[in-house]
């Protein structure tokens, strides 16, 4: 039996949903989205910000603003990461993958030593914290 909710959200204002088989989108929203699943992919777009988990599954984002308080974690175990991020956004980026790559369209100032699977750096200004984590799959940084 498969179930499908629809859920419409009045603009700006924040949206948290979260299952345990299936999948998990939130398009089209205005305020922040905070998203997971265990079994299933997960996709958002928002002119906010979001975060995403899932453990199978792939995460597929775009944010329109860079104004997160604290930080930000996309995580899952066996799926890609792929986020779409403002061409002004300055973070303080962390983003592994066991078993993937991890590309980037922003410049980073790196710290520490270059690793094809683990990246510690700078984007912009620094500040904010970006945390992207992978086992099984590729990580991806895109300017919109």
């Amino acid at each position: 039996m498969i179930v499908t909710f629809t859920v419409r959200v009045p603009p700006g204002v924040r949206f948290a949903g979260r299952t345990v088989n299936g999948d998990v989108e939130a398009e089209q929203l205005t305020g922040a989205i905070a998203i997971g699943t265990v079994n299933g992919s997960v996709t958002f777009s928002t002119t906010s910000y979001a975060e995403a988990n899932t453990v199978n599954g792939s995460i597929k984002g775009a944010m329109g603003a860079t104004d997160w308080v604290d930080s930000l974690d996309f995580k899952t175990v066996n799926g890609s990461i792929t986020i779409d991020l403002p061409a002004n956004l300055s973070t303080d980026v962390r983003a592994r993958s066991v078993n993937g790559d991890i590309a980037s369209d922003f410049a980073i100032a790196l710290s520490g030593r270059v690793d094809p699977r683990r990246l510690d750096g700078t984007i912009g200004a620094g500040g904010r914290s970006l945390t992207l984590d992978t086992v099984n799959g590729s990580v991806r940084l895109r300017k919109r």
